[in-house]
């Protein structure tokens, strides 16, 4: 059974991703602060779209609520810094078996 990913977030601002040391991050879920996992959440999936933007699918390992919270590298550029889509790809360093395997998805805004 194919697993559903999520592109767009619930926008619910409960989960947030926290400093863990070194040059680790992780996610945790806020409302779950206070129990067992302290709200730590699993990626259960990350994805890149063609716009280049970063989408961590989330699970609460608590009360398993999910989400999804996405970055980019063209969050801070203005508009005549924007990088078009072949330039975008050309920032992440894919290994070869995974670069191969880059083409559209359902996720991608076409």
């Amino acid at each position: 059974m194919a697993r559903k990913l999520l592109h767009h977030g619930l926008i619910s601002e409960e989960f947030e991703p926290r400093w863990i040391g070194t040059d680790y991050f992780d996610f945790f879920h806020k409302p779950c602060a206070n129990k067992e996992w302290h709200g730590l959440s699993d990626i259960t999936a990350v994805l890149i779209d063609n716009q280049g933007r970063i989408i961590f699918n989330l699970k609460c390992r608590d009360c398993r609520a999910k989400d999804a919270l996405k970055t980019s590298p063209q969050l801070f550029r203005s508009k005549e810094e924007r990088l078009g889509e072949n330039e975008v790809l050309q920032l992440f360093h894919l290994s070869p078996k995974l670069k191969a395997r880059v083409k559209r998805h359902v996720w991608d805004n076409f």
